[in-house]
């Protein structure tokens, strides 16, 4: 499939605001019949998620996130009663906002609070959002539709999620103060994840107050947020097998199924068993 025959109708590329979710669209899933949503893991580092339709009122999101589109139309980002349309947002964790995204082929790439430009994101200021310019994206406009559309090998994912998150990092760097302590914070965070706020606070020298202030910075999360985050990702070690949903929340350390959809739905804004049921979503791993 070609970008000119992709499945999104002509739209006018840049009207108003529409600042209200409609109705007679579900959230996710509406375009299943047309395309599939695509879901390529980089383990704790991130992912990569495709869909032909994305409409949500008000979520936040434990990534950071960069929203581009395949077909370079704008989306519509809502943030406590504000709305802007653009063509590529950088969106930083636990961010409350909505989102409207249909039939413009959203490529939505999500940074984990292990990769080593996470930092970035969280530094985005008030009130979450940052528009990025279209432009510095189109040497990857070729690969963002084969994305969208599946046909991209899980290693081409893995760099074009790379090249994606730098060039977002090199726009959202601009300006930007860095706190040498974060670095620190995230290098001990990808080798020892399950880390203790004691432990934190003797790795920076502070107190356990100050330890846990600087950890949330640091991370956009409190650490407890932090910890749940770390189930969900070993959950995600068995979403593509053949467990059983309650076999998964015990292999990953939740009470129950239930449990896990909830943590789930919280953080990436689907239920596992969506994620799960292939008539709708393509797991690229």
């Amino acid at each position: 499939m070609s970008l000119d025959r992709a499945p999104w109708p002509t739209l006018e590329r840049d009207r108003a605001p529409r600042s209200a979710v409609r109705a007679d669209v579900p959230s996710f899933g509406a375009r299943a019949a047309v395309a599939k949503d695509h879901i390529y893991w980089f383990g704790t580092r991130g992912l990569i998620f495709t869909s032909p339709c994305v409409l949500t009122a008000s979520t936040a999101r434990q990534p950071a996130v960069l929203l581009l589109t395949a077909s370079r139309r704008a989306v519509e980002v809502s943030v406590r009663g504000w709305a802007s349309r653009h063509r590529a947002f950088a969106i930083a964790p636990l961010t409350q906002r909505g989102l409207d995204a249909v039939d413009v082929g959203l490529v939505s790439v999500n940074i984990q609070p292990h990769h080593p430009c996470y930092p970035a994101f969280c530094r985005i200021g008030p009130p979450g959002v940052r528009a990025l310019p279209r432009d510095a994206f189109a040497r990857f406009d070729t690969d963002l539709v084969r994305a969208y559309e599946g046909r991209i090998s899980s290693r081409a994912a893995e760099v074009l999620f790379e090249d994606l998150v730098a060039a977002a990092t090199d726009l959202l760097a601009v300006g930007a103060q860095r706190d040498e302590r974060f670095e620190v914070l995230h290098a001990m965070l990808q080798h020892h994840p399950d880390c203790s706020l004691e432990e934190v606070a003797r790795l920076l020298g502070v107190s356990y107050t100050a330890a846990s202030h600087l950890f949330a910075r640091a991370v956009g999360i409190p650490l407890r947020t932090y910890q749940h985050w770390i189930k969900c990702m070993r959950a995600t070690d068995y979403f593509n097998g053949e467990k059983t949903l309650t076999e998964i929340a015990q292999l990953a350390g939740f009470s129950d199924s239930a449990h896990l959809s909830r943590a789930w739905q919280r953080r990436y804004g689907l239920t596992p068993s969506y994620l799960r049921d292939g008539r709708r979503v393509r797991i690229h791993d």
